[in-house]
């Protein structure tokens, strides 16, 4: 999916908060988002004391989601975070918050 102006459907800004929504997921955005951080699995694993099978599940899930990228250097595979398509993702939701109000479609509300 190619990331233009346009923000995304909510199917995807949901996608992205169940993604963040897992604590040690929302570690690894917060670590990765460290000054444009690109770090090995180990690296990871070790900051945030997580099994490699538990670190495996997390990346990919945040992977599919969008929110990092993983490419392969070597032995080593490199994660990083995708800052603008992450923030792409998101405008939605913020200019929704910003104006009190919901762009898309209706929303009620039921108690």
């Amino acid at each position: 999916m190619h990331g233009g102006p346009h923000p995304e459907s909510p199917k995807e800004v949901v996608r992205v908060l169940s993604a963040l929504s897992d604590m040690n997921r929302y570690r690894i955005v917060e670590l990765l988002g460290a000054d444009g951080a690109e770090l090995t699995c180990g690296a990871i694993g070790a900051a945030l004391g997580l099994s490699p099978s538990l670190l495996s599940h997390h990346l990919s899930v945040l992977e599919g989601a969008g929110i990092i990228e993983r490419r392969k250097n070597g032995l080593w595979t490199l994660n990083r975070l995708r800052r603008e398509e992450l923030s792409r993702k998101l405008s939605g939701l913020h200019r929704m918050l910003a104006n009190g109000s919901v762009e898309h479609g209706s929303a009620t509300h039921s108690d």
